[in-house]
């Protein structure tokens, strides 16, 4: 990454689940029309959404002023949101790429270096990877020293099938250890499953068994911006 950034919400996300009230239930291992444990399954399902946008490396975002009385940190989300992406780009980092911290990229709304904003035809965008790439004609410029403000929408509309099976694993999981003892940080019964506790800054206290971990990096969820 070039420089320094930061990164505002300006459209939350209408909805933070990434399971329906259905897939809920089947994850928890109940009947379609049994709704026992729906408030409690609201919670075991937005932790999971939690823990796999903070296991995928999602970057945090602040709300924007616009947005009061909406203030502080967002929550982490892989649901799609439009956000506002400040580069200050120092002397010595420039180049042509931009990674921007959230991913997929669904659309660009504007991208701004100082005070003018360009044109479709200066830059083109990556939408899995996230990246923008200043462009001029068929070769590529690096991105000029100074500020460079993005706004785009990013994240999933539809959530994946494979992402959704990931958060019923964890919602089953959190389910079965309700009540489990909290100050315990990994949990292995040999042969059969090992669990590490991922802590939400939000002070939400969730496993992520190690094999999801490993699937959302090889299906390529997981990125560590730099």
């Amino acid at each position: 990454m070039s420089g320094v950034w930061s990164l505002t919400v300006t459209e939350p996300a209408d909805d933070l689940q990434l399971l329906s009230e259905e897939e809920l239930r089947a994850a928890a291992g109940l009947g379609p029309d049994d709704d026992s444990q729906d408030e409690a399954l609201a919670v075991q399902g937005l932790q999971a959404a939690a823990a796999l946008a903070g296991a995928c490396g999602i970057a945090k975002a602040g709300y924007d002023a616009s947005l009061l009385p909406l203030r502080g940190q967002a929550p982490l989300t892989l649901k799609t949101e439009t956000l506002i992406q400040t580069f200050r780009i120092r002397y010595g980092f420039a180049s042509p790429k931009l990674l921007l911290g959230r991913w997929p990229a669904l659309s660009v709304v504007s991208v701004t270096v100082d005070t003018t904003e360009l044109t479709v035809d200066d830059w083109e965008l990556d939408i899995p990877e996230a990246s923008i790439t200043r462009v001029s004609g068929n070769g590529t410029l690096c991105w000029p020293c100074g500020r460079v403000i993005v706004e785009y929408e990013a994240g999933f509309d539809d959530v994946p099938t494979d992402l959704k099976g990931y958060a019923a694993r964890l919602v089953n999981l959190y389910s079965a250890s309700a009540g489990a003892d909290p100050s315990e940080r990994r949990v292995e019964i040999p042969g059969v499953i090992t669990v590490e506790r991922w802590v939400d800054q939000a002070a939400t206290d969730v496993f992520v068994p190690q094999d999801i971990l490993d699937a959302l990096a090889r299906d390529g969820y997981r990125r560590v911006l730099a």
